[in-house]
């Protein structure tokens, strides 16, 4: 069988190099070898593990944020509460079962490209009402509440040695490598719109599809809110080189060079919020809030005592709060 990287290299001598959106695309989401496409491990003893896994408070406080744009917006009939990337389903069951026992009327739905993650979400969820839908422009806007818990950091990034463009090419032996090519304006102005003075020969990631995602995501919400949790920050937070723009994970620790072996290990960048923001506004929402993952648990009276006596779960609710994480939580409303 012709692998995952025989097949980029063809691509490639047949029509040229790849931006590092295409090859990450590819890598992520191929649908026979992307690394998502295959349904990775997720959780514990797997490739990763997100906050939504680390303790049930983090489910509480979506639901919370569900229950009062529900509330907010006078309880409308057909009021749909959306996850986008439900990674393992488990965060989705913890909160529909939660506004369930509260009372809330709902329609609970799932966005999700990933046939081999949608189907142990089905398992997951099995025994509630769910409907899935593989792309967010496949919603019709309804009054609802959607979140989306570390999916903008795997969405495909162009990467810029400022001021050239990366491209992904291959060499006579077949490895993919890098060159450089003169970088397009407008992807220069994505950067330039957060970083008004790159440093020459600097290394940046930038996504130009983060626009048009936020714009399917609102244009799916007629009244209600977002709710965005990813790692990242504004401007320099983002790119100021303290962390590889671009970097990878495998068995939960860091991988290789993000060109080696393509879709065996996970694919991420930091979430350039401002952007998001910017995003947002074009799309007609508003940015309510922008606080860290502490602040927000926070905000919903998540709290853990000290250190002396505390369980495991305890533990895990500490890391969840520790004011040192790079996470962020944007929410916003139409």
């Amino acid at each position: 069988m012709t692998s995952l990287r025989e097949r980029l290299v063809a691509r490639i001598r047949a029509d040229g190099p790849l931006t590092f959106a295409q090859y990450m695309e590819a890598a992520l989401f191929d649908d026979e070898a992307g690394f998502y496409a295959r349904g990775p491990g997720i959780g514990q003893g797997g490739h990763f593990a997100t906050s939504a896994m680390a303790h049930p408070a983090f489910a509480d406080a979506i639901a919370a944020e569900a229950a009062a744009t529900w509330d907010d917006l006078g309880r409308p009939a057909g009021f749909r509460v959306t996850e986008v990337g439900p990674g393992t389903g488990g965060l989705a069951r913890r909160v529909a079962e939660r506004l369930a026992a509260h009372g809330l009327a709902f329609e609970l739905v799932l966005v999700e490209r990933s046939h081999g993650l949608a189907e142990r979400q089905r398992e997951a969820l099995a025994g509630l009402p769910a409907r899935w839908v593989s792309d967010p422009t496949e919603l019709e806007p309804a009054p609802g509440f959607l979140y989306a818990n570390e999916v903008l950091d795997a969405l495909p990034v162009r990467l810029l040695v400022w001021p050239d463009e990366v491209l992904v090419d291959a060499d006579p032996d077949g490895r993919l490598v890098e060159t450089p090519a003169p970088a397009d304006p407008a992807l220069m102005r994505l950067l330039t719109d957060s970083v008004p003075a790159p440093r020459p020969g600097a290394r940046y990631a930038v996504r130009p599809a983060l626009g048009p995602l936020v714009r399917a995501l609102a244009d799916g919400v007629r009244r209600g809110r977002l709710l965005i949790v990813d790692y990242g920050g504004e401007g320099e937070e983002v790119h100021d080189g303290r962390r590889p723009p671009v970097r990878t994970y495998i068995g939960g620790q860091p991988g290789g060079d993000a060109l080696q072996a393509p879709g065996t290990q996970d694919i991420t960048a930091d979430v350039d919020v401002g952007q998001l923001r910017r995003a947002a506004a074009a799309a007609g929402v508003e940015t309510e809030r922008l606080e860290t993952q502490p602040a927000w648990l926070g905000r919903h009276g998540i709290a853990v005592g000290p250190a002396e006596g505390r369980t495991e779960e305890d533990w895990a609710l500490a890391g969840l709060l520790d004011e040192r994480l790079p996470f962020v939580v944007w929410t916003g409303r139409r």
